[in-house]
């Protein structure tokens, strides 16, 4: 009798129970653990259920398994580009979904769940890293001060600065026919064609390979050293030789003089009037004033057929012919019209180096420009014996091109040594 009232219990329970889940008012979880324990024979646990519980989601039911997201992506997971900056992939400490601090299993349903979880898994971008002593990630550069390329906070230089402008000479410039025609007016040229010279001339150098925009990533300081005879006993050969690049120019000379001037080139202006023989690894930069120069070139580091300008020339001279570089002729128009105003014929050596620098460097330092201690133009190898001759020229503007140097140290745009007070 007991037993059938048991049963009786039992299967009330039952369908009440089945109702109940029809109406959705309890878990199938619940129906189960309830009817197990009904059955189960008193004195006797029971059994353990296999199922494992999902988490929950916002609204308190299970909610589907979320991909992991890596957002712990530190140094030793970051592949190191050209740019520094890198995300972690497959293969990383992170990336088969175990997280730190043991939680490996956190969120885990099954083994299936798990692996399309995997599968899914999200990589976050790292933020850009900020650079420059302001923390700012919009810099040009990698410089600790400001880059020479920044045109914010001086209204002067950003009126005369071109970024897009080209400094060097390409076998593919198509040059500005304005530009071209006030370039070979500036000296006498003979029946050839700039394309006819370009061909001859780029038969035995290389087009320029040196990529000379700004990076974040790095800080290119240069030196430009002048020939100024304000160099004697200025001590600054230590400093000078601390540079990316030093570029010195025409007849330059540095034996015997190194505690001021320095002992490194990486790159030296010249024409065909100031040619002398550059050292194996130093860069030729051509400073081509008429189209004869670009002829010069080609023959001084081949055929040497070419012994006359206007005046005696060298006919041959040595340089590493894969690190010759050639100032773009529409570089000279540029820098008239926008540097020196128009003062002068064209612009000087000096100042079209200074000009170049602000183009393919980060900061830049000057030396040697100007006269010396005691009013003297000279050059520091040599004693002065015409002191005025460079003002006297009339083919450039000695006094507005140094009012233009002083003008870009007073800008913060180049360090100038001596100081100008």
């Amino acid at each position: 009798m007991v037993l059938r009232r048991k049963m009786c219990v039992v299967v009330v329970a039952t369908a009440i129970l089945f109702l109940m889940i029809a109406s959705q008012t309890i878990s199938p979880s619940l129906f189960l653990s309830l009817s197990l324990s009904l059955a189960t024979p008193a004195g006797q646990a029971p059994p353990a259920s296999r199922t494992t519980p999902q988490p929950l989601g916002p609204s308190g039911h299970p909610g589907p398994s979320l991909p992991h997201r890596h957002d712990n992506i530190g140094e030793g997971a970051r592949g190191e580009g050209p740019e520094g900056v890198g995300l972690e992939g497959e293969g990383s400490p992170h990336a088969e979904g175990s997280q730190p601090g043991g939680e490996a299993s956190a969120g885990r349903t099954n083994d299936k769940d798990q692996s399309e979880a995997s599968s899914k898994t999200v990589v976050t971008p790292e933020p850009p890293r900020p650079s420059g002593a302001q923390g700012r990630s919009d810099r040009m550069c990698g410089c600790t001060e400001s880059c020479v390329s920044e045109l914010d906070g001086s209204a002067w230089f950003k009126q005369r600065f071109d970024p897009h402008q080209q400094p060097l000479l390409h076998n593919s410039n198509k040059m500005d026919a304005s530009a071209l025609k006030w370039w070979l007016g500036l000296q006498r040229s003979d029946g050839q064609t700039l394309e006819e010279v370009m061909s001859k001339l780029f038969r035995v150098i290389s087009p320029p390979s040196v990529d000379i925009r700004p990076r974040p990533s790095r800080c290119h300081s240069c030196a430009v050293v002048g020939n100024s005879g304000n160099l004697r006993q200025s001590g600054h050969g230590s400093l000078i030789n601390t540079h990316n690049s030093v570029i010195r120019m025409n007849k330059a000379i540095t034996a015997g003089f190194e505690q001021d001037v320095g002992n490194r080139t990486t790159h030296h202006f010249l024409y065909p009037e100031s040619a002398v023989d550059i050292a194996s690894g130093v860069s030729l930069v051509l400073l081509p004033f008429k189209l004869r120069d670009l002829e010069w070139l080609a023959s001084a580091l081949s055929t040497g057929e070419i012994k006359m300008t206007y005046m005696r020339v060298k006919d041959r001279v040595q340089a590493d012919k894969d690190k010759v570089l050639v100032v773009n002729p529409e570089f000279f128009k540029y820098t008239h019209d926008n540097w020196t105003e128009h003062h002068g014929r064209y612009p000087s050596t000096g100042l079209l180096a200074i000009v170049f620098a602000l183009h393919i460097c980060d900061q830049v330092s000057v030396f040697g420009y100007g006269a010396d201690s005691e009013g003297n133009w000279h050059h520091y190898w040599e004693e002065n014996r015409y002191a005025g001759a460079f003002r006297k020229t009339g083919v450039h503007s000695a006094d507005f091109e140094t009012e233009v140097i002083h003008r870009l140290a007073k800008e913060g745009k180049i360090h100038l040594y001596p100081s100008v007070v």
